[in-house]
């Protein structure tokens, strides 16, 4: 019982819960017994459970009634001990005798803490840093197909629907069939009528021919009674999902399921599976091909097709995988298709941050042999494409500026302004500082200017001269710091 109710402690850690419930509690119990006596590891039974359909819900509440047994069964505690020092133990189906009550316990206890460790020790799949493939492993976004949806016209009806085909007007009636294995429903009067394989759209403007035959006032140019198909109950379908996706096998989904949710039963594309070219092979030929960027950057659903019985979903390897890192607002590795560029990674990286550096990206790239450096620039953005395992750069804006100047001191705006048409001399920049304060010392003010070779030079001027007009005015270049001194600062420490 505890080895049991262990190795369902390890089930629930190992499955994701992505499944709709296909097995009974009592299936699942004798599903795992006997795959045990057969020797299958706990990862076989845990990939073979999650095709079945068992989710982590049902593994816990197995555990806890298999754990509320197993309290019940240690009772035999509270029996002398003279019992308790001699028993005999199943272990393993085998009686074990000649062993304390208490040894026993503790080794079954030790097996346990065991099994716990074997099940934390089950790598997990690590997060996923390429965009779109965490689509399909959200505990938040299912897929899951609506059951309230109106009858589609161009559903095709097949072995297990329902339908409901009610007849009002002249006649009144209602007819409740499910459609049998061989394709038919069978209607009083009429005996079997075969509707598998027709749309809904198909099959009511073929009931409205047949059932003339037994219902007067429904065909004619004015009917007086109408006729109408819509669905019950859904039927089942089984598809299959092969390639690269974390649980590939046979799936059992409702009929109005699509790709992208049978993608989730499957548990996502894993690290190498494509997300640009997901084909659905159908009767041998290829159906459609995926392309899941479209939905994730245009909301466009229009691949996510319905699937039908015998569908195979084919998730290939990708073709291109490339990185881009530093300043844009997506960094991470994207599935690039060959006839794209790197304008087109950009735009799937989300642009440009506020601090990026625009004017070039920097692309190194894997030529087989060795590595290669490109520098691309913004007119080629658009006609540069990219290659497996290219890595891409964004730098940063230079940490300088191209058009400050500074003024510092006794003005009344002290700070920073542009270099431009209305400033471009000191009288300006006064000016636009709004002003000198009434302490301002005028016969020594200073411009600290740096130079291109990053020297400084102090620049002493007249400013009272400068004002007045008998001093000519200076012009300024971009970083210069005007200072202009306070009175008070020249004044001597009074005592």
């Amino acid at each position: 019982m505890r080895r049991l109710l262990a190795l369902f402690f390890s089930i629930f850690i190992m499955t994701g819960g992505m499944m709709a419930q296909q097995m009974s509690d009592e299936q699942v119990v004798q599903y795992v017994k006997e795959a045990q006596r057969s020797g299958k590891s706990q990862k076989q039974m845990t990939t073979e459970l999650l095709r079945r359909g068992v989710t982590k819900e049902q593994v816990a509440r197995i555990q806890k009634k298999y754990a509320e047994q197993s309290t019940a069964a240690e009772g035999v505690e509270n029996k002398p001990s003279q019992l308790r020092e001699r028993t005999s133990l199943m272990k393993d189906g085998q009686a074990v005798r000649g062993t304390s009550y208490e040894e026993a316990q503790l080794e079954e206890q030790k097996e346990i803490i065991d099994l716990k460790r074997d099940a934390k020790a089950v790598p997990e799949a690590p997060v996923s840093n390429i965009f779109g493939h965490s689509l399909f492993t959200s505990r938040n976004l299912s897929f899951e197909p609506s059951a309230n949806l109106a009858t589609p016209v161009n559903y095709r009806l097949g072995p297990g629907d329902e339908v409901i085909i009610d007849i009002w007007g002249a006649s009144e009636n209602t007819i409740r069939q499910t459609i049998s294995p061989e394709g038919t429903i069978l209607v009083r009067g009429l005996g079997p009528v075969h509707l598998n394989g027709m749309t809904v759209k198909e099959a009511n403007s073929f009931l409205q021919r047949e059932f003339s035959k037994i219902y007067s006032g429904i065909s004619g140019n004015e009917p007086n009674s109408q006729i109408k198909l819509t669905l019950g109950d859904i039927r089942t379908i089984q598809i299959n999902i092969m390639g690269e996706v974390s649980v590939p096998g046979t799936y059992t989904l409702s009929a109005f399921s699509t790709v992208f949710h049978a993608l989730y039963r499957a548990g996502g594309v894993n690290r190498i599976g494509s997300l640009r070219s997901i084909k659905v092979v159908r009767a041998g030929k290829t159906f459609a091909d995926l392309d899941v960027y479209d939905f994730l950057m245009k909301g466009q659903m229009k691949d996510d097709i319905r699937l039908q019985e015998g569908d195979v979903i084919l998730v290939e390897p990708y073709q291109e995988l490339v990185e881009i890192i530093g300043k844009v607002k997506r960094p991470m590795f994207y599935e690039m298709k060959p006839t794209e560029t790197v304008a087109t990674i950009l735009k799937y990286a989300g642009g440009f941050t506020g601090d990026a550096y625009k004017k070039a990206v920097r692309l190194v790239r894997k030529s087989g042999r060795e590595h290669q450096v490109y520098n691309v620039d913004e007119m080629d953005y658009s006609v540069f494409r990219l290659d497996d395992g290219d890595m891409i750069t964004i730098d940063a804006v230079l940490d300088r500026f191209e058009n400050r100047v500074e003024v510092r001191g006794a003005v009344y705006r002290a700070g920073l302004y542009q270099l431009d048409g209305t400033v471009n001399t000191v009288k300006q920049l006064i000016k636009k500082a709004e002003g000198l304060r009434g302490d301002a010392f005028l016969n020594r003010v200073m411009i600290d200017r740096e130079h291109e070779d990053l020297s400084h030079e102090i620049i002493a001027i007249d400013l009272g001269g400068l004002l007045r007009g008998t001093v000519a005015d200076i012009p300024l270049q971009k970083n210069d710091v005007l200072y202009i001194p306070s009175i008070n600062d020249l004044k001597e420490e009074e005592t």
